[in-house]
């Protein structure tokens, strides 16, 4: 056991001198490697030098992602151990102090865990409070499970709530999280196996030419033309690589309800853009003055409430509406501009309708615009609303386990306010006076999948009744939506194949460059 520790941020990965030796030499054989591949030189070593450091930077982004999957995987045996001890009669404190031995046994002492749980054990002797040492090991951890239990177990100690009801709610729900987790890493494995064996196709495909020929890749290299058509492929190859890592890490953000927020099509503030946008809400005023409402305006209405809940319902449809008939004013006044320079300019025998050409060619550009900005829009509302469905397992989950600690429902939504869009405004309607029951409701109605609206009524069938069976019920109905999401991460899985296809096609394009221009060099031989 080491004779010292010290408290470990687990956000920043730092490798060890032995990692550093293994992430460099494999930084310096992939420079190696391109450099003769594509370059059939040493001296490219120099300018592909930034490729070696961004190797460094994603081994240890993925180092570290892997340490807090087993950090939380650890940590779930430790509270399913310290729920046993509890059940055993033992104290909370003792409990902890007790499963070190388990995790001794289960990982070493050399694991995270069993270094977490002897630096809480120092906590203890030198009498700091157990909460707070729980409290700092989540906020270290980075991991979202363990940073919960720790203010869920701090709420139950303050507030008198049982803590071993709490401890053995939380082990089943956060095991319920990480095997719906390990599934959907299952399931897109076999996509990332696929994707793999493609990124070394290339390589195997002209390795196999090169054997069988020796020669035929020599126009390729030592010239300027081959230098350029090989530098080509090295970007085509580098950025299939980039966009096969950002499909998987979408999914990925997808499945752990990470939102990326869209902004409003509306014009900037400024400029040449700000002036149209500020004519086009004139525009839109005018016409709502004298009941000429734009096409699509209740519908509008109601993807704009959903997208941006908290903004008044009218100025938000005023700023979209100017926004887009502001673009489609440009594109008409440009359109406009260009032609009247042609018809001044005067153009050669058989030119006479170009400026008609471009000016109609604006006006159907214009008009487009206006109607594709609400298809636009539609998509916004469809990504959201995935989004949530997506999210909405870890929303049952943090509501449940706020529940086992003691927390009332409403000070429940007021805690998963500060990572929930959703919870928070209806948080802050039952601040600002509305009554729970509606303020549940418009919960439900504000967020659209029915798994919410179906949350919702659960919420207010209680505030009614006093069903003393919520607890179960969410319980149960977190089970369910960890089913959702494997089942989720299936569908995700086969749009991933989709879109994959797009990298292995510029791979399939780098392979047809590099073979196709030796063989038309050796034809024009």
């Amino acid at each position: 056991m080491k004779t010292s520790l010290k408290l470990r941020d687990y956000h920043q990965y730092e490798f060890s001198k032995r990692e550093w030796i293994v992430v460099l030499t494999q930084a310096v054989g992939i420079l190696l490697f391109f450099s003769w591949f594509f370059y059939r030189s040493l001296l490219a070593v120099l300018p592909l030098a930034p490729l070696g450091w961004l190797w460094v930077r994603y081994v240890k982004k993925q180092k570290g992602e892997k340490r807090r999957q087993e950090l939380t995987e650890q940590f779930k045996e430790c509270i399913l151990s310290v729920s046993a001890s509890l059940q055993a009669g033992y104290a909370v404190e003792n409990a902890f102090l007790e499963s070190r031995e388990d995790m001794r046994s289960l990982y070493g002492e050399d694991s995270m865990i069993y270094e977490e749980l002897e630096i809480l054990r120092r906590g203890l002797v030198i009498n700091v409070a157990l909460e707070e040492l729980l409290l700092d090991f989540g906020v270290r951890s980075g991991c979202e499970e363990i940073l919960q239990f720790g203010q869920m177990f701090s709420i139950a100690k303050r507030g008198g709530g049982s803590l071993s009801e709490m401890i053995r709610a939380s082990a089943n729900l956060i095991s319920q999280r990480i095997e719906a987790r390990q599934e959907v890493q299952t399931m897109l494995a076999g996509r990332r196996m696929e994707q793999n064996v493609m990124r070394l196709m290339p390589f195997g495909i002209t390795a196999y030419i090169s054997v069988t020929y020796s020669e035929y890749f020599q126009p390729l290299y030592h010239d300027l033309s081959g230098v350029g058509i090989m530098t080509l492929c090295l970007v085509l190859y580098l950025l299939a690589l980039l966009l096969g890592e950002k499909i998987f890490q979408n999914i990925w953000s997808q499945m752990e309800g990470q939102e990326r927020k869209e902004k409003l099509a509306a014009m900037a503030q400024t400029g040449i853009l700000g002036k149209m946008a500020r004519l086009g809400r004139r525009t839109y005023t005018f016409l709502r003055a004298h009941r000429l409402c734009p096409y699509g305006g209740e519908k509008l209405r109601k993807h704009l409430e959903i997208l941006y809940p908290e903004e008044n319902r009218e100025e938000l449809l005023e700023k979209y509406y100017g926004g887009k008939m502001g673009l489609s004013f440009l594109i008409l006044l440009l359109g406009f501009f260009f032609s009247l320079c042609l018809l001044l300019k005067g153009g050669s025998e058989g030119q006479e309708q170009l400026p008609l050409t471009i000016l109609g060619m604006s006006v159907a550009s214009s008009v487009g615009v206006f109607f594709l900005m609400d298809k636009d829009l539609e998509d916004q509302v469809k990504k959201r609303r995935e989004w949530l469905r997506l999210g909405y397992p870890d929303l049952v989950h943090g509501l449940a386990l706020y529940l086992v600690s003691g927390m009332t429902i409403r000070a429940a939504f007021g805690r998963l306010g500060k990572s929930n869009e959703l919870a928070a405004y209806a948080f802050r309607e039952m601040q600002a006076g509305v009554s729970e029951q509606t303020a549940y409701e418009h919960f439900g109605k504000r967020a659209g999948p029915r798994e919410y609206v179906k949350l919702s009524t659960l919420l207010c069938q209680n505030l009614k009744k006093g069903s003393s069976t919520l607890l179960s019920r969410l319980e149960e109905e977190a089970i369910m939506a960890a089913d959702g999401r494997i089942q989720s991460g299936k569908r995700l899985g086969e749009e991933a194949e989709t879109k994959l296809l797009i990298p292995m096609v510029m791979l399939l394009s780098m392979v047809m460059l590099m073979i196709m221009i030796p063989a038309f060099s050796m034809m024009g031989a």
